[in-house]
């Protein structure tokens, strides 16, 4: 027999599924949403959506009373699992967070360590490997990899320049990689994750953070930076030989992140799961000048996805079905034997804002958006 609040949590994991990126209705799926939301909280996600709604709105719909979602509402904004506005004009607003980037990163950026923290990433870890790695990776991307800022390589669009990116888009923040900390399996850079704007507060909209310092359950570990230090963040990225992955749109970024193949739930759907396009590449690919090449191999260990191996007369080689055009291999060759070239054939971005690359993700995976829910009764 299933528990009442059991059933509260497969409603809400059955919600999570109908989005475009996906969540595997596992057991495992439910005990992480049973360490982000109680019983009741659960109820309440089950019935918001993934657009700012007014908070009568959400009442009405889970037949609720104003003051008790109010209440909840703020408890959970102040949590960061789910995200709340005031707008000037004092109406709350509050929308759901997507999976990811969201509702996985958001606990390793507003917690301190704990074994708390650990079991999440667990369980997190667990999820992937069962179920929510392969749905993540199906359909059309909603990542792609940019070209390594210290490439040698011709004049890049500013939706594949790193640096551009930072310069143009909202104020960052830097946060401990969550894909590491979840993982713990690895000793690449932690404090390398980049997120632009309002997304961990609730969106790039006017008003002010729902917020009572009260119930926040530690101090987020995320702070601000400065174009300038975001920049040295990539630089220090590429010197470890990670890759920059972004959203797959040609505006509107919400994060950049700096990906190993050891923990990165984007890199992973290549190295673990072998699915080679999980993540989309550049517009550029690595490309061998026979004649420098010294049979060195340094290049080899350093493709976070094993694209390069060396071939006749030891001369390196590449598997242009997995090359990502990171360029991450070419800072490490002093015969300077690796370059990044544009790609014979051009890469299509058909979504411009991150709203497009979520209706493109629906369309690909027979799950539209915006995602169908009841209206108020």
């Amino acid at each position: 027999m299933v528990q009442h609040n059991d059933k509260r949590y497969r409603e809400l994991g059955k919600h999570f599924a109908k989005h475009p990126i996906g969540a595997a209705e596992t057991e495992t799926f439910m005990e992480i949403l049973k360490f982000y939301y109680e019983p009741e909280e659960a109820h309440l996600a089950a019935h918001m959506t993934w657009d700012m709604e007014p908070e009568e709105v959400i009442a009405e719909r889970a037949g609720m009373s104003l003051d008790d979602v109010s209440r909840h509402l703020t408890t959970m904004a102040s949590k960061f699992f789910i995200r709340g506005i005031k707008r000037p004009d004092g109406e709350r607003v509050f929308r759901l967070p997507l999976i990811l980037p969201g509702l996985f990163e958001l606990p390793f950026a507003v917690r301190q360590k704990s074994p708390d923290l650990d079991r999440l990433g667990d369980l997190w870890e667990k999820y992937y490997a069962e179920a929510f790695g392969r749905q993540l990776h199906t359909g059309f991307q909603m990542s792609r990899a940019l070209p390594a800022i210290t490439s040698p390589k011709e004049r890049v669009v500013p939706y594949e320049d790193a640096v551009k990116i930072v310069e143009n888009a909202p104020p960052a923040v830097i946060l401990p990689c969550p894909c590491r900390q979840a993982a713990r399996n690895c000793d690449d850079p932690l404090n390398v994750c980049i997120v632009f704007g309002q997304e961990f507060y609730g969106g790039n909209e006017p008003g002010l953070p729902v917020m009572d310092p009260s119930q926040m359950v530690s101090t987020p570990r995320m702070r601000p930076a400065p174009a300038d230090e975001v920049v040295e963040v990539l630089k220090t990225s590429e010197k470890a030989g990670l890759v920059h992955c972004t959203m797959n749109s040609q505006e509107d970024f919400w994060v950049i992140c700096n990906c190993c193949s050891h923990a990165c739930h984007l890199l992973r759907g290549i190295t673990m799961l072998d699915i080679p396009h999980a993540v989309a590449p550049s517009s550029y690919w690595a490309v061998v000048d026979e004649d420098l090449c010294n049979g060195c191999e340094v290049c080899v260990p350093r493709c976070q996805i094993s694209a390069i191996k060396m071939g006749d007369g030891n001369v390196a080689e590449i598997d242009y079905e997995r090359c990502l055009g990171c360029g991450i291999c070419t800072s490490i060759c002093v015969q300077e034997a690796l370059r990044l070239d544009k790609r014979d054939e051009s890469i299509f971005m058909p979504a411009t804002n991150a709203e497009e690359l979520i209706v493109i993700r629906g369309q690909s995976t027979g799950r539209p958006y915006p995602v169908h829910h009841h209206q108020p009764v």
